[in-house]
């Protein structure tokens, strides 16, 4: 018996990929008029801070953003001892999906780990960095898929707020990561959580601060200081409806 299987192609491919290891100090400043590739930047230590375009993007250690080609930003670095790692690209056929279209933080488990692999020792054979682009930009976009086609356009702000919901942004900054008037992003933002943005990020500050005040290294005032509460009443009062009992009862 023979069997026949049709093996779909991807959208696009790649060539050219290039790897660089970067450590900057404080203040150190780059200007991009145009970027000549496609890049993933990974910061490994440290803070940068973009100004793309008008719009802010900050980068803490552990996070991962995409610049497609063409971008005009400039970069600062803001932490001590600021490490990045890039992996750059340039498309060989087709073109990258609409969610790879501008700057953006990517969503995705393990970012460090999955970038490794790019900066082993010389490997020797063109195919393995290929390889690892691949199986890269593969997990990138089953992360992406996840969420329903409808929400994806709030994947810019979601990822903000989980990196760091002790921020006092406004609603319009975070419709503006995702390119939305702020009365759109409201009623997609409440109909994809259940929440308002603000309720949204309340719930990630409990959190964040239940943990530290289990880690047993923070006090209560302490703890809600860090999570991004101003008001320690209001957050007491929070607390105890979410989880049922004051904070120094964790």
């Amino acid at each position: 018996m023979k069997s026949e299987y049709s093996l779909q192609g991807p959208p696009f491919t790649v060539k050219n990929i290039m790897t660089v290891n970067a450590s900057r100090p404080v203040g150190y400043k780059h200007t991009y008029r145009c970027r000549p590739h496609h890049a993933f930047v990974y910061t490994v230590s440290g803070k940068m801070w973009n100004s793309i375009e008008g719009r802010a993007l900050e980068a803490e250690a552990g996070e991962l953003v995409f610049y497609p080609a063409g971008t005009h930003y400039t970069s600062i670095y803001s932490g001590e001892n600021t490490e990045i790692k890039i992996v750059q690209f340039d498309l060989a056929s087709g073109s990258l999906p609409d969610y790879l279209s501008a700057p953006c933080k990517i969503i995705l488990p393990d970012a460090g780990e999955r970038m490794e692999p790019f900066f082993l020792p010389e490997q020797g054979h063109p195919f393995y960095y290929l390889s690892c682009l691949y199986a890269f930009l593969q997990q990138v976009d089953e992360n992406y898929s996840r969420l329903p086609a409808k929400y994806r356009r709030l994947q810019p702000a979601l990822a903000e707020l989980g990196a760091r919901p002790a921020r006092n942004e406004k609603v319009a900054y975070y419709a503006a990561l995702c390119g939305m008037s702020e009365a759109g992003f409201r009623r997609l933002f409440r109909e994809f959580t259940g929440r308002a943005p603000v309720d949204y990020r309340n719930e990630l500050r409990l959190e964040r601060a239940r943990s530290l005040l289990r880690s047993g290294e923070y006090n209560v005032s302490e703890a809600a200081e860090k999570a991004g509460f101003s008001n320690l009443s209001f957050f007491i009062r929070l607390y105890k409806m979410k989880y049922g009992h004051t904070p120094k009862k964790e």
